[in-house]
């Protein structure tokens, strides 16, 4: 049979059970920070790769590859391309650049994407961070070639 406890070491165990779930909140905090941070750079570097692939086909000019990683069409919403498209990607943080000459074997596609914010709120690492910049280089299929 169990004996009662006494006053003493019921104020223990709520001080234990206060421990033991503070440390279980923060790792909860913890593992749902890291998922969002990892969710956020693993779909900018998607978008990033599926636009220097459309480029690549479809010889597109720097706007449409900005559009295209921020907003998934080729042209702003009415707002115009100051308005956040998902998780906050802005065209502004595209740089498209092509590599070699229009026609060329080495012709290739650059976009790279920097300044991805990224924010955390677990405690002692809560604040707004940036993302490493993506870059991403596909060879054009195209070559130079027009629809």
């Amino acid at each position: 049979m169990l004996k009662p406890a006494r006053a003493s070491e019921r104020g223990a165990v709520l001080v234990e059970t206060a421990m033991v779930l503070l440390v279980l909140l923060a790792t909860i905090c913890f593992v749902l920070d890291m998922g969002h941070y990892l969710l956020v750079q693993q779909y900018s570097a998607e978008r990033a790769r599926a636009a220097a692939r459309m480029a690549a086909v479809n010889n597109w000019n720097q706007s449409q590859v900005a559009n295209y990683y921020a907003y998934g069409a080729t042209t702003a919403p009415a707002g115009g391309t100051v308005i956040p498209g998902v998780l906050g990607l802005l065209p502004s943080q595209v740089e498209y650049t092509t590599i070699a000459t229009a026609g060329s074997p080495a012709y290739c596609v650059r976009v790279r994407v920097s300044g991805i914010p990224a924010i955390l709120y677990t405690p002692f690492l809560s604040g707004n961070y940036v993302l490493p910049a993506v870059t991403v280089s596909v060879p054009a299929q195209s070559l130079g070639a027009t629809n």
